[in-house]
């Protein structure tokens, strides 16, 4: 397994290790040569990893996938994130699955994890409520937010990572507050590796700029999910520039 540390979850499974279709370019795992190159050498059967997590009596938190999207189009032909999940559905586990199109999870998936619900939060990232250059080929995140709520309506948990939270583009406050009745958990993420992203992203900021923008911008979020009962996670590097 490509061991890359996810706060939110104690395991994860990377299904496809080929570049992701949707090309993002605030993605460090593709976008950075040294993730990139580690994500491309691993060689464990994602079947096979999630068959050795099944096994394991303690209950865990399980992410599918972190590095890489799950749901490209081609799984609607190769199905490998299908063959994960079943193998995985009578475990005692949390999965969590995370994807840029969960129109596509919709379409392909909606029975099998309705009859697994307790077993599968489906979950997807916004980082704008509006189509942005930063991510070129992803579905529109209109489209990503009205499939948690089509899930949402159907009874499955949702989830929703507001991350890179990037000052100029991410209205944190405004994505939470179009989402809130029909997302259960979220995670709040920093723009991590900005600086070795700059030429990908045309983006130029400084740590002082990021810790300004966050200090005005998330406690006021918080106070939000918090008011309305909701579960969050602050991520460790948005906790520091909080301090």
């Amino acid at each position: 397994m490509v061991r890359t540390r996810v706060e939110y979850a104690d395991e994860q499974i990377t299904v496809y290790r080929t570049p992701c279709p949707y090309a993002c370019l605030y993605c460090w795992a593709w976008r950075i040569p040294l993730f990139s190159s580690r994500v491309q050498r691993g060689k464990y059967d994602p079947v096979e990893e999630a068959k050795k997590l099944a096994r394991r009596k303690k209950p865990l938190k399980i992410v599918v996938s972190f590095t890489s999207d799950p749901y490209p189009p081609q799984e609607a032909m190769l199905r490998k994130t299908r063959k994960v999940l079943e193998v995985l559905k009578d475990s005692r586990h949390t999965v969590m699955i995370l994807t840029k199109n969960p129109i596509l999870v919709h379409k392909l998936d909606l029975d099998f994890i309705l009859d697994h619900r307790e077993r599968f939060v489906v979950g997807t990232t916004v980082i704008s409520t509006a189509k942005t250059y930063l991510e070129p080929r992803a579905p529109p995140p209109e489209e990503r937010m009205e499939a948690l709520k089509l899930f949402h309506n159907a009874g499955v948990r949702t989830w929703l990572s507001i991350e890179p939270i990037i000052p100029g583009v991410t209205d944190v406050g405004e994505i939470v507050k179009k989402t809130i009745k029909y997302v259960d958990y979220y995670v709040l993420g920093a723009y991590n590796y900005h600086k070795q992203l700059r030429k990908q992203t045309g983006i130029v900021l400084t740590d002082e700029e990021l810790r300004e923008f966050y200090r005005e911008e998330i406690p006021s979020v918080t106070f939000i999910l918090e008011q309305a009962g909701k579960e969050y996670l602050i991520k460790e590097e948005l906790r520091k520039l909080l301090l």
